[in-house]
C-alpha cells in the first residue's frame, strides 16, 4: 500500500471516530433530556394543581370568592359585643396536598355595626402566641403585647415596652357576604416579628 492510500485510509478513519463520537453524544443527550423532561413535568404538575384545587373545589360546593372561607353568620354575632374567638375551618395546602375542611386558623370577630365586622388573626406578632381576649383588651399571655379592640398595639401599662412589632393581623372580609348575612374572610396567616404584616404563603 502506498503512503498516499495509508493517509487517506487514515484519514477516512478519522473522519468515521469523528462521527461516530458526535453522534454518541447528540444521541446520549438526546436520551438524557428524557428524565430530566420527566422530572421536570412531575415537579411541575403539583405546582400547578396546587393552584387549580381550590378554586376547583370552590366551583363544585359553591363557596365564595377565591380564597373566602365562611366563618359564621352575621346573626350568630351581637352589635358592640365583645370580640368573639372562632376556629377557621377550610382548604388547607401542605407542601403538594390538598385537604378540605380542616382547622386552618383562629380568628377574633368583632360585630361592631348593623353590617360592619372587623376579623383580626388570633396570632400575636411578636412570636406567634395565641392572644386572648377580656373584652376590653387583647392580650398576649406570652410576652405581655397588648392591643386595643380596634387591634393598635398599646401603650405597655407597666411601663415596659409592648415587643410587638405592629398592629393585630387585620383580615379582610367580604363585604358582599356580609350584605347576605353571612361573616366570609380571607384567611392569612402572617410571618411575626416583623413591622410590616407579610402573609405567609
Amino acid at each position: 500500500m502506498t503512503d498516499n492510500s495509508q493517509a487517506s485510509q487514515t484519514s477516512s478513519d478519522d473522519r468515521r471516530h469523528f462521527v461516530y463520537s458526535v453522534a454518541s453524544v447528540v444521541i446520549g443527550s438526546f436520551l438524557g433530556l428524557f428524565p430530566l423532561i420527566a422530572s421536570l413535568v412531575a415537579f411541575i404538575n403539583p405546582l400547578t394543581a396546587r393552584r387549580r384545587i381550590p378554586l376547583q373545589a370552590q366551583e363544585e360546593s359553591g363557596t365564595g370568592q377565591e380564597g373566602y372561607t365562611r366563618i359564621c353568620s352575621l346573626a350568630a354575632l351581637t352589635t358592640g359585643a365583645p370580640p368573639q374567638m372562632v376556629q377557621v375551618v377550610g382548604d388547607k395546602l401542605d407542601a403538594w396536598n390538598f385537604i378540605p375542611q380542616q382547622d386552618i386558623g383562629t380568628v377574633y370577630v368583632h360585630r361592631t355595626g348593623e353590617k360592619t365586622v372587623t376579623v383580626f388573626n388570633a396570632t400575636c406578632p411578636h412570636l406567634g402566641c395565641t392572644v386572648s381576649c377580656d373584652g376590653q383588651v387583647f392580650d398576649c399571655p406570652c410576652h405581655n403585647s397588648s392591643f386595643n379592640l380596634d387591634g393598635a398595639k398599646r401603650k405597655s401599662e407597666s411601663g415596659r415596652e409592648n415587643p410587638s412589632p405592629r398592629d393585630l393581623d387585620k383580615l379582610s372580609v367580604d363585604p358582599s357576604k356580609l350584605a347576605d348575612g353571612e361573616v366570609w374572610i380571607k384567611f392569612q396567616n402572617f410571618y411575626t416579628g416583623r413591622v410590616e404584616p407579610k402573609p405567609k404563603a
